[in-house]
Formats: structure tokens, sequence, C-alpha cells
């Protein structure tokens, strides 16, 4: 199911299909970013997104930066429940936005949807670089 909205903007804060426990996590939109080639990029952050910590319980965390393209961003999320919300870490997305824009290696975007879990995204989008079903 992928999510619609007439348009995506910056400050928009996105319900999306979260891990048990975690329903209060959040997708802000922190920037959307349109490309010469008319790809639409969305800069997001995660607040209270589930993380394991070193004694492998469940923890929250906010991932500062994420950026996605449109597909996967709209088939992350599930409803758009404020239009002023701003990225729990606003300078560590600054941060992370400025180093992505200036990479050398290109504007790097993650195609897979958002799960809840950076490390299971990272997982998905290299299953779908090589054409396998990830784990």
């Amino acid at each position: 199911m992928i999510a619609k909205a007439d348009k995506l903007a910056a400050g928009q804060s996105w319900t999306y299909r979260t891990p048990a426990g975690f329903e209060s996590s959040r997708l802000i939109i922190g920037a959307v970013v349109r490309l010469e080639d008319e790809r639409t990029i969305i800069c997001a952050a995660a607040s209270n997104a589930p993380t394991r910590q070193a004694n492998s319980n469940p923890a929250k965390t906010n991932i500062a930066f994420i950026p996605m393209s449109e597909r996967a961003f709209r088939a992350s999320v599930l409803a758009c429940d404020n239009t002023n919300a701003t990225p729990p870490d606003i300078a560590g997305f600054q941060k992370e936005i400025q180093s992505w824009q200036t990479d050398p290696r290109g504007l790097s975007v993650f195609t897979v949807p958002f799960e809840g879990q950076l490390d299971r995204m990272i997982a998905l989008q290299m299953a779908d670089i090589v054409g396998k079903p990830a784990a």
C-alpha cells in the first residue's frame, strides 16, 4: 500500500508500520529535494524508532537523516498527523543533509520502505540491489 498525499512537504510528520511497542515513532520530513532529472528525494528523520541495546533489549532512538525516493517514502508511511514538525535532532539532520548533498559519490537514496529499523532498511536495500529477497 502506498500512502497518498497531494504534496509531500518539509514539516510533515507521518505514521508508518512500526514494530509493536513503537507506535509513537514518526517519519518527519526535513526536506524535499527535486533533482534535475525530475526525481524527488524525501529527506526524513525518524523519532522514537526501535533499536537494540547491547543487552538485546529494545529501546527508542532518533535517526537524524534517512534519504528516500518518493516511492519508498510513500510505501513506508500511513498517515500524516502533523504539518509543522521538526526532525528531533535538527542539528544532526542539517549536518547530514549537507554532507549528503556534497558527497562526491552522488546522492545515495534508499529505494525500499522504512519499517522502523535502519539496519533492516540497509539489508532490504542491499538485497534489492542484488535482486534477492532479504531474509
